[in-house]
């Protein structure tokens, strides 16, 4: 299924309000949600990625200008990581030519990069996004075996050339944007072998400390699983590969995939999470869907998370896409309900802050993936100061099913449920025998932003949420 299938609500603007319940409304629904003991991955942080059309626009703002939007990105939500779209058939358009403006052009002379790296954001994470038409038969299909150590090549002549001739240093690379969606791609079998030629390559090149993740596929499925099998099962492949990688979009991360990595070294590598169509501000529907896709991938293991686009000049058709949207002449910028919920949660789980696993008593693993999607979804985490950061988001919304005047029910069968009120307890089970611990409680939703709603006390490992409205994000910290 297509990754953007179950992302109805990107097409979906309204605005959601808080409401005090009456006092003959029914009492809300109950959860319990039981946080694991044991620690599991370690969380390596939010990031935002750029096309090459986006750095290109870029490139008509005032440096004070380029700085705002930057500082509100790397510094502010604390994306700390910039994925950088690159078109090996562009640079590499005819066998022995190479040619780098294609990508200097965007980032490098735009000062894109140097920008975002003066505002806080610190990893530079490489997307090759097309494997040239030469290299593969014609009208599409997998790559010719003979071109696999040309293309690895490739990859590693340009990311040694970014840092020997512009300074730029790429901390990790990818191999394939969505390869199933490429003209030109790898089998299964193709997988391991390229992923050590490109090691081969890089260290040849000294670059030992540049990491490659894989495969990078539209969606945690089937597909995701047997491809990451077929590396896993070549130990010199596994070895040369440092993070699996996949997107979230219609099926998120999931156990399957979790599983194929528990007691290994390997990252994971969430590196690209959206949604399509038109927003404006204030749409908590929206943001709602990226916080529990977040919250269900800290629940299988991700380590590094990217939604896919950072900022960038309006588009009506598109602005989904991004966390903010910016014009021209004159500048003005528009932030969406989305960056406010990337807010509360990196205000919650700090860099280096480890995650255990969480289960619900009303969707077990609240995974998000094929088919309807949890109603809530929550994740804990201990943070490197001792705190202990929760996260729930209620994805539910009266959008998603509703009764026609003919009397037929619509339901959405990619989305959420319709709108429910819950009162969530959380148990974390490492704190069962803890003295009781306040903890501070955040509030999003349409135009509520990050709003402080005052002191839950945990006692004994346990703590409830009494009003999880339709759309909310809350979030804990203890103090």
């Amino acid at each position: 299924m297509n990754k953007r299938t179950a992302l109805l609500c990107s097409i979906l603007t309204t605005s959601v309000f808080l409401a005090a319940p009456s006092g003959n409304a029914l009492a809300n629904t109950a959860v319990n949600i039981t946080v694991r003991q044991g620690a599991r991955q370690t969380f390596q942080g939010f990031g935002a990625s750029q096309t090459t059309n986006g750095g290109t626009r870029y490139a008509n703002l005032a440096q004070s200008e380029k700085n705002t939007l930057q500082k509100l990105v790397c510094n502010d939500i604390q994306f700390k990581i910039v994925r950088l779209w690159f078109d090996p058939a562009q640079y590499a358009s005819k066998p022995g030519e190479e040619n780098i403006s294609k990508f200097v052009n965007p980032f490098v002379s735009s000062e894109f990069i140097s920008t975002a790296l003066a505002n806080g954001c610190n990893k530079l994470l490489l997307a090759p996004g097309k494997i040239p038409e030469y290299m593969g038969p014609s009208g599409g299909g997998y790559i010719h075996n003979s071109q696999i150590k040309n293309y690895a090549a490739l990859l590693a002549n340009f990311i040694y050339k970014a840092r020997q001739e512009y300074g730029v240093k790429i901390h990790a690379t990818g191999v394939l944007n969505e390869p199933n969606d490429r003209p030109i791609k790898f089998s299964d079998e193709q997988w391991p072998i390229i992923i050590k030629n490109l090691r081969k390559e890089l260290d040849n090149r000294g670059l030992k400390d540049v990491k490659i993740i894989g495969p990078e596929l539209a969606n945690a499925d089937g597909i995701a699983v047997r491809v990451i099998k077929a590396i896993k099962q070549d130990s010199e492949a596994w070895k040369a590969l440092d993070g699996i990688s996949t997107h979230s979009y219609n099926m998120a991360a999931t156990n399957a995939i979790a599983n194929l990595i528990e007691g290994t070294d390997k990252e994971y590598w969430m590196t690209e999470a959206g949604t399509n169509g038109p927003e404006n501000p204030g749409d908590a529907l929206n943001a709602a869907s990226a916080a529990s896709r977040f919250l269900n991938d800290m629940n299988h293991r991700v380590t590094h998370w990217i939604w896919f686009i950072g900022h960038a000049s309006a588009d009506p058709r598109d602005d989904a896409t991004r966390l903010i949207r910016y014009s021209f002449n004159p500048f003005r910028y528009d932030v969406f309900q989305k960056y406010y919920y990337f807010l509360q949660l990196s205000k919650t789980f700090d860099l280096g802050a480890v995650f255990r696993k969480s289960v619900s008593s009303r969707e077990s693993n609240m995974t998000w993936t094929n088919g309807k999607k949890p109603r809530i979804t929550v994740a804990s985490a201990k943070n490197p100061d001792g705190s202990w950061g929760i996260a729930v988001s209620n994805f539910t919304d009266d959008r998603f099913e509703f009764v026609l005047p003919n009397g037929y029910k619509w339901s959405n069968s990619q989305g959420g449920y319709a709108a429910e009120d819950f009162s969530v307890t959380v148990f974390v089970e490492e704190l069962a025998q803890t003295s009781d611990k306040t903890m501070k409680m955040y509030r999003s939703n349409s135009n509520v932003n990050n709003v402080y709603i005052g002191d839950a006390v945990m006692r004994k490992g346990k703590v409830t949420i009494p009003n999880v409205k339709s759309l909310d994000l809350i979030t804990l910290r203890s103090k």
